[in-house]
């Protein structure tokens, strides 16, 4: 990711070098703020644990997951009917 942004800063320095197209600096400078927004959660989420678990390998505390809860009946281990209706 972090080489992909640099060759995004690299291909906007091009541009501006090379081309007087505005449209391909503009793609160019949106494929580098995607590419930041990439690397950032990168650095931000580096050392998160993935689950619980993980947590627990690591020695540390997990954290509390909220989870979803259905309203409807369950339906485990069954699975969709094919018996036709009608």
């Amino acid at each position: 990711v972090f080489t992909y942004l640099a060759g995004s800063l690299s291909r906007i320095f091009t541009t501006l070098q090379e081309v007087d197209d505005k449209l391909i600096l503009y793609g160019f400078i949106a494929g580098f703020a995607l590419n930041t927004v990439l690397a950032a959660q990168m650095v931000y989420y580096w050392r998160s644990p993935a689950t619980a678990k993980h947590a627990e390998e690591l020695g540390e505390k997990p954290k509390e997951i909220a989870m979803g809860s259905s309203t409807g009946a369950s339906t485990k281990g069954k699975g969709p009917s094919t018996r036709r209706r009608g």
